[in-house]
C-alpha cells in the first residue's frame, strides 16, 4: 500500500510591524542557544581547569546535562534574571534554541567519540544577528494573531492561497496545489 503525504506551502508578507515580531522569536531564539551555550562551555572550562590541579573527579565543578529537556528545565529557573523580557516572545522559540544547541552538542561529542559517520564535527559556535536570520519552530504551534486574539493581517501571496481557509477545505480552492512524496 503506498501513504501519500501532502504538504501545502505559504508564503507570507508581514508588515513591518509584524516583521519586527517575527524577528524578536528568532532572537530570543539565537539568545536562548547562546546562553545554554555560554553555560555548557563554562562548565566544561571550569572542570578542565580544575583537573589542570589534579583535583578528583568528585571534587571537580558538577557537570551539566545536554539534553534538550535539561537545558530547558535549567531555562526555566533562569529566564526572569537573564531575560527579564522573555514573556513577550512564543516559549517555543526559547524551546527550539535549546533543542538546536543539544543536537549540535550530540552531534559534536558524538563525533569526537567516533560514533558519527563523516566529517569531523566541530564544538557549537555562537549564533551572531548579523548572520541570515533563520528560524524555525518544531515543537509545540506557532503563529501569527492580532492582540485581540484573530488571525493576522499578514498578506499571503495570491499564489499561495488565503490565510484562513475554509472549514471544509485543509487550504482553501485558491491555494497552491499540494506537493505529492508518496512512500511505499
Amino acid at each position: 500500500m503506498t501513504e501519500v503525504i501532502q504538504a501545502y506551502k505559504f508564503a507570507l508578507d508581514p508588515s513591518p510591524s509584524q516583521e519586527n515580531e517575527l524577528r524578536s522569536h528568532c532572537g530570543a531564539q539565537r539568545f536562548a542557544y547562546n546562553w545554554g551555550l555560554h553555560r555548557v562551555k563554562a562548565v566544561m572550562d571550569q572542570r578542565k581547569a580544575e583537573a589542570s590541579y589534579d583535583l578528583a573527579d568528585d571534587e571537580l565543578t558538577p557537570s551539566i546535562s545536554w539534553s534538550a529537556y535539561s537545558l530547558r528545565k535549567d531555562w526555566n529557573q533562569a529566564k526572569d534574571e537573564v531575560a527579564p523580557w522573555w514573556g513577550e516572545n512564543s516559549k517555543e522559540s526559547y524551546s527550539s534554541g535549546l533543542a538546536n544547541l543539544a543536537t549540535a552538542l550530540k552531534n559534536w561529542d558524538d563525533s569526537k567519540k567516533g560514533k558519527r559517520k563523516g566529517a569531523k564535527v566541530k564544538f557549537p559556535r555562537f549564533t551572531s544577528k548579523y548572520r541570515t536570520m533563520s528560524c524555525r519552530f518544531t515543537t509545540g504551534s506557532f503563529g501569527l494573531a492580532d492582540r485581540a486574539g484573530g488571525t493576522s493581517n499578514c498578506r499571503v501571496s495570491e499564489q499561495c492561497g488565503p490565510t484562513n481557509p475554509p472549514a471544509n477545505s485543509p487550504a482553501g480552492s485558491n491555494s497552491a496545489p499540494p506537493r505529492s512524496v508518496q512512500r511505499p
